[in-house]
C-alpha cells in the first residue's frame, strides 16, 4: 500500500512539474508562470464562449510594475482581444508574481481565478478585480506561484 501511495504522489508531482504549456479548454485558460498571451474572444451576448490564441511568448525578464504603469498608453481600440501576462515582476525592488490584463472588448470584464503554489498539486481560489476595457489591470501575489487557472469570463 505504501508503494502504491508513493507512486501516486510521484505521479502527481510529475504532472504538476510538467505543466509548462498554456492550456485552453473552451472558456478556461491555464497559464504557467512566464507567459504572455493574446487571445481573441468569441462571445455570445455578454458571455465569452471561447478563445483563440493569436500570440504566445515566453517572458524571462522581471518587469518593474511602476515602469509598466508609467509607460502604458491607453487607446480606444475594440477588437475583442485580451492580453494576459503572468510572470514574476518587481516593485521597488520587491519581488511579486503578477497577472497583467488588458482587454479590448468595449465592456467591463469579470472572471474567476485559481492559483497553484509551487510544489503543490492543488489550485486555490483567489480574488480578481473586474477589468475595464482598454485599461491596464494588475493582480499581484507574494506567494511563489507556478500557474494560474482563469474561468467564468463575462462581459458587463
Amino acid at each position: 500500500m505504501k508503494k502504491l501511495l508513493s507512486l501516486f504522489f510521484l505521479f502527481l508531482l510529475f504532472i504538476t512539474q510538467a505543466q509548462e504549456k498554456t492550456l485552453i479548454k473552451k472558456t478556461e485558460v491555464t497559464i504557467p508562470i512566464g507567459k504572455k498571451l493574446i487571445l481573441k474572444t468569441q462571445t455570445e451576448g455578454n458571455k465569452i464562449i471561447g478563445f483563440e490564441i493569436t500570440e504566445e511568448q515566453n517572458i524571462s525578464e522581471k518587469p518593474d510594475i511602476m515602469n509598466v504603469l508609467t509607460n502604458f498608453e491607453k487607446d480606444e481600440t475594440i477588437d475583442n482581444s485580451i492580453e494576459l501576462v503572468f510572470c514574476e515582476a518587481q516593485m521597488m525592488n520587491n519581488p511579486f508574481f503578477i497577472l497583467k490584463t488588458i482587454q479590448k472588448t468595449g465592456k467591463r470584464m469579470t472572471f474567476k481565478a485559481k492559483i497553484r503554489l509551487k510544489g503543490s498539486p492543488l489550485y486555490s481560489a483567489t480574488s480578481i478585480m473586474p477589468v475595464g476595457s482598454n485599461i491596464l489591470s494588475f493582480e499581484q501575489w507574494k506567494d511563489t506561484i507556478d500557474s494560474i487557472f482563469l474561468y467564468d469570463f463575462e462581459l458587463q
